[in-house]
């Protein structure tokens, strides 16, 4: 996991397995599918990243890949590496994948292992809001789902993360 570039972020708060944290901005590479359970999105930015762009560059791999969740549509996106801020990234060939500028947020997450599954998730969701709310933290926008390990990943060995953003009234 450490041998990849991550999207620049500091812990503002670490409770066990929560977290609460202020992420730099950062661009993606990202692309919507009709279908939740397809995994057409991942391939085609993969193919992107591995050349099939106008410039014929090949982009370094970054964690995590991050699906965007309960929007009805998969939205898979990956982390373009941090050079990409000052040196405009390559246009994709695939006119599908969309470049995106996120901008700086805070996000609370929480760190599971294993695969993922529907039941899991909503499991999660539920823990993850309640910690929120604990903190008296308002939520923005939907939850995200941090995957950091290839398919090959046994498992027991993968690092996963859901996060939603926070409202930015008190860590700025």
């Amino acid at each position: 996991m450490s041998n990849y570039e991550t999207p620049e972020y500091s812990v503002v708060e670490k409770d066990g397995e929560f977290e609460l944290r202020a992420y730099k901005s950062y661009l993606t590479a990202s692309i919507e599918d009709l279908k939740s359970e397809n995994t057409s999105g991942f391939n085609q930015i993969f193919d992107y990243i591995s050349g099939n762009n106008f410039r014929r560059e090949k982009i370094a791999m970054t964690v995590p890949v991050f699906n965007e969740l309960g929007t009805g549509i998969s939205v898979t996106a990956f982390v373009l590496p941090g050079k990409y801020a000052s040196e405009s990234p390559p246009e994709p060939g695939n006119s599908r994948i969309k470049i995106k500028n996120i901008p700086e947020k805070v996000s609370a997450s929480i760190t599971f292992s294993g695969s993922v599954k529907k039941e899991k998730l909503d499991e999660l969701e539920t823990k993850l809001l309640k910690w929120v709310e604990g903190k008296n933290l308002k939520t923005s926008g939907g939850f995200r789902l941090a995957r950091y390990n290839s398919p090959f990943t046994p498992s027991f060995f993968r690092h996963n993360e859901l996060l939603i953003d926070v409202e930015n009234n008190r860590h700025g």
